[in-house]
């Protein structure tokens, strides 16, 4: 399969497992099965990050596309919850805490896309620039570790992927290192190994290459879940 056959795969199971979102729509069976079979997405579309990182002719404007997508949906997400919180006051609040949208795992992606090309960038310095833009690299790591969505899957996840993309054994022994970290950490993905039957089927073709293909990934993210919000205001308000 090449990159746009599996994001179109992709893109079906994130939208299964945030049906969700929308109040008493799915049974817990379905749901359970859902957010199950979905939790190969976000390291997926880590990987295509990184293939974008060795393919694109850019690399300074692949990084503010995905900042940038990453603000438009951090606003977009802001201006929904003011809403909801404003034309809710009426709910209890049990039922107000499931009206507000927080997904952001663009912010995330752009993190690692950054930090990488930090580290990138500073290959060919002198030691006191490198050193710093290394460091600074660091940061950004921890801050996406910590605070982005799937951050402690997907940021390890991404270096992995860069940077001992040929060294087979490292590389496995890095995926069994996130694994750990994921049994670990209460808010991890450990199923995030669901993965890997996808990364056997990519092809390494990219598949068509149109504004279509090359933007649709991007505004399908925000836009679904910003209809499905809305949708779930709609539907506890009549509830």
């Amino acid at each position: 399969m090449n990159a746009f056959q599996i994001k179109l795969l992709m893109i079906t199971l994130m939208l299964l497992d945030h049906l969700h979102y929308i109040n008493n729509l799915i049974p817990p069976e379905a749901e359970i099965v859902f957010s199950l079979i979905s939790r190969c997405v976000a390291p997926m579309f880590a990987y295509f990050a990184v293939e974008g990182i060795r393919n694109t002719h850019n690399l300074k404007k692949y990084c503010l596309r995905l900042f940038i997508l990453a603000g438009a949906v951090f606003m977009g997400n802001a201006i929904l919850n003011t809403f909801f919180k404003l034309f809710s006051e009426s709910l209890p609040d049990n039922e107000r805490t499931l009206l507000f949208m927080n997904n952001n795992i663009i912010f995330t992606l752009a993190i690692g896309v950054f930090a990488i090309a930090l580290i990138q960038r500073g290959k060919n310095k002198k030691t006191s620039l490198k050193v710093c833009l290394n460091a600074f690299s660091v940061v950004c790591f921890i801050i996406g570790f910590l605070f982005g969505e799937w951050g402690s899957v997907v940021l390890p996840f991404m270096f992995i992927e860069y940077f001992l993309r040929n060294k087979r054994m490292i590389r496995f022994l890095g995926y069994g290192l996130i694994e750990i970290i994921a049994i670990l950490l209460p808010f991890s993905e450990p199923f995030y190994f669901f993965v890997f039957p996808f990364l056997l089927l990519y092809n390494g073709e990219r598949g068509p290459k149109t504004n279509f293909s090359k933007y649709f990934f991007y505004l399908f993210y925000p836009i679904h879940l910003w209809l499905i919000a809305i949708i779930n205001f709609i539907v506890t308000i009549k509830l």
